[in-house]
C-alpha cells in the first residue's frame, strides 16, 4: 500500500508496509504547526488501525524544529502504549546531534538499513 499526504504541506510522507511494520517515509521539514501534525495525524491514524510497529524514514528530512522532536517522541510512547514501537532510519548527522543535546537520542533506536529495522521488531 502507497499513500502520500497532500502536496500543500512542506512535509510529504509515502507510506508502505513490510508484514507489520510500517514505513513512513518523510520530506520536507518537521516544523510545528505543519509537519509535526501531519506526523501526529498518519500515526494515530495507524494506531486506529492497528498498525502499531512504525520506522520513520529521514533521510529526505532538510529541517526538523523541538516540535517535530516532540511529536516523534510522544507518538513513541503512544506506540509502545499499544504493544508497539517506533524506530528511526537515515536519520541526519545534524538531527542525531540536536536528538542528543535535547536528550532523546536514548528514545530511539536509529539505523541506517531499513531491513535492520523492520527485523529489530522481532526481537
Amino acid at each position: 500500500m502507497f499513500y502520500d499526504t497532500p502536496s500543500s504541506s512542506k512535509l510529504t510522507i509515502a507510506e508502505h508496509e513490510a508484514g507489520d511494520v510500517t514505513i513512513l517515509t518523510l520530506s520536507g521539514q518537521i516544523l510545528v504547526d505543519d509537519g509535526d501534525i501531519a506526523i501526529r495525524k498518519r500515526v494515530l491514524g495507524l494506531v486506529a488501525h492497528g498498525r502499531v510497529n512504525v520506522v520513520l524514514d529521514l533521510g529526505g528530512v532538510t529541517h526538523i524544529d523541538s516540535a517535530g522532536f516532540g511529536t516523534m517522541a510522544s507518538k513513541a510512547k503512544m506506540l509502545h502504549d499499544h504493544n508497539g514501537g517506533l524506530k528511526l532510519l537515515h536519520v541526519p548527522a545534524r538531527s542525531q546531534r540536536l536528538l542528543e543535546v535535547m536528550r532523546l537520542h536514548t528514545t530511539f533506536e536509529m539505523f541506517e538499513d531499513e531491513d535492520a529495522a523492520i527485523k529489530s521488531f522481532k526481537t
